[in-house]
């Protein structure tokens, strides 16, 4: 038996977006305004019913800066898998009241920098509980920031 998500959710990951699986308009049209989107390139904002749709870039520029930045200054002696998944937590858990509002699967690209200092956060904390850290940065969030 098959059951209907209340809201679809697409990721159309493929780049360039000329690849696009499906365009961000496409999507929002299509479901009149219901899907939850994201996309492998940046689209533009849609508006639907009256309602502005911000399409999320789910790639890696949210993760790669900050995990890289995280392993170097912890200097991590090497990158496990545990690492990506911190990492895509602290991109969730960057999200905010407005973000959550405006439907975003990730932060506004105006707090990539934000969101880049949240992921090596993460990432060199985790790398300092798995005994990985050569350079310890302290013990708590904010020492570690």
């Amino acid at each position: 038996r098959q059951h209907e998500a209340e809201r679809p959710i697409v990721f159309a990951l493929s780049n360039p977006r000329t690849q696009a699986e499906i365009t961000a308009k496409d999507a929002y049209t299509w479901s009149q305004g219901e899907i939850i989107y994201g996309s492998g390139t940046q689209f533009e904002t849609v508006e639907i019913n009256g309602r502005t749709h911000y399409p999320g870039q789910v790639n890696n520029v949210y993760i790669f800066p900050g995990m890289s930045f995280g392993a170097i200054c912890c200097k991590a002696k090497y990158i496990p898998e545990r690492f990506f998944m911190v990492a895509a937590e602290a991109v969730a858990n960057s999200l905010d009241d407005a973000d959550l509002e405006a439907d975003r699967v990730v932060p506004h690209r105006d707090r990539l920098r934000e969101v880049g200092l949240n992921v090596a956060t993460a990432v060199a904390g985790e790398a300092q509980k798995m005994g990985l850290a050569e350079n310890p940065l302290g013990e708590k969030w904010d020492e570690v920031q």
